[in-house]
């Protein structure tokens, strides 16, 4: 067999390796269920002038091109 042919073969079985998708895993999506709690001094209207304000600094930093 030559060298040529190894790596043929070799690259082949590599791509069919890692185009295989292992069903056995356990990754799978967690669904939570509960609920979520804020405990904080900030009012609503405090945390969305800081979204506000953050959503700014980010548009000045890179700026998006209009379409």
């Amino acid at each position: 067999m030559s060298m040529g042919k190894f790596d043929e073969q070799e690259y082949e079985r590599r791509e069919k390796q890692i185009s295989s998708v292992n069903t056995d895993s356990d990754d799978q999506r967690t669904v939570f269920e509960g609920r979520i709690e804020y405990i904080g001094d900030e009012s609503v209207d405090d945390l969305l002038a800081r979204l506000r304000e953050m959503k700014s600094e980010a548009s000045k930093r890179s700026p998006v091109s209009p379409k």
